[in-house]
């Protein structure tokens, strides 16, 4: 198995429900208790392959966190699960949150990367949307709270990290080949 340089190709991928399953603090997110929110991340998990997704993908693309969530959290979340992503666009980054597609295009200029090289992965509509609205590659994950989306927009609905892999590699073409998650 060849392993390749990064190419022009960006990987942007939501944090609540897609990178990360919150689903179980969602209740004190809302209610924005913080501290109680910061102190609850052992009910928080990551879906299956993550990390191994994570450690392939960050070989053939560049990769970015796109989220309507605060920074202080998004951070600390990441940090607790120890990922590393290179690049975060959180709430107050930006003026229009998701589904305005201004968070997406602020993370490819921070990637270096046209929009329309991204692949942006999202469990939402309003993932959806911003993807579109950006110019992005959209792609949708099926765990989480989106177990049913049905959107012409969607270039795939992944049921698994592998196939958000595999049609990155695919974007990426003949370059990627060689690399495998």
């Amino acid at each position: 198995m060849a392993i390749v340089s990064k190419l022009d190709l960006g990987v942007l991928l939501d944090l609540d429900q897609t990178l990360v399953l919150t689903d179980a603090i969602e209740p004190l997110r809302r209610k924005r208790d913080w501290r109680s929110v910061y102190q609850s991340f052992e009910k928080t998990t990551l879906p299956p392959g993550t990390r191994s997704f994570i450690q392939q993908i960050t070989r053939i693309a560049n990769v970015g966190v796109v989220t309507n969530s605060p920074r202080s959290y998004a951070e600390r979340l990441l940090a607790y699960h120890e990922l590393d992503i290179p690049v975060l666009v959180a709430y107050r980054d930006v003026t229009n949150h998701k589904p305005h597609p201004e968070p997406l295009l602020l993370a490819a200029k921070r990637l270096e990367i046209p929009v329309h090289r991204c692949v942006h992965v999202g469990d939402s509509a309003t993932d959806i949307e911003a993807s579109v609205r950006a110019g992005a590659m959209t792609l949708a994950v099926s765990w989480g709270a989106a177990r049913a989306i049905v959107d012409v927009r969607v270039e795939l609905v992944a049921h698994s990290w592998d196939e958000v892999f595999q049609f990155v590699r695919s974007a990426a073409g003949s370059q990627a080949v060689g690399v495998r998650l």
